[in-house]
């Protein structure tokens, strides 16, 4: 019976940490800040995550955000993916991409 709760709290607080995963924006640092959820981008999206399903939800036509720069020392620091959710799952699933057959 114990062993039965703790593998039903566990998998409570996996959905807890997947169901926050989901929600997180994006993230920067501080010469590239992230844009406000106003509707301008997409959300974040793995495309990698979702095989089998297009998304077709509000937005994935919209451009992810991305920063870019080069730091002192040389190296090029990337924030986002400016394709669109859509433009990201074709790159990754479509036309046999990774096997999915």
């Amino acid at each position: 019976m114990k062993s039965m709760l703790r593998i039903l709290a566990i998998t409570a607080l996996l959905g807890v940490q997947l169901a926050a995963a989901e929600t997180t924006w994006y993230v920067g640092d501080e010469r590239c800040r992230p844009p406000k959820d106003d509707g301008t981008y997409s959300a974040p999206y793995d495309a990698r995550e979702h095989p089998g399903d297009f998304p077709t939800f509000p937005g994935a036509d919209k451009p992810g955000w991305f920063c870019s720069y080069q730091r002192e020392d040389g190296v090029l620091v990337q924030h986002g993916n400016s394709l669109t959710p859509q433009q990201q799952w074709l790159a990754v699933w479509a036309a046999g991409a990774n096997a999915m057959n």
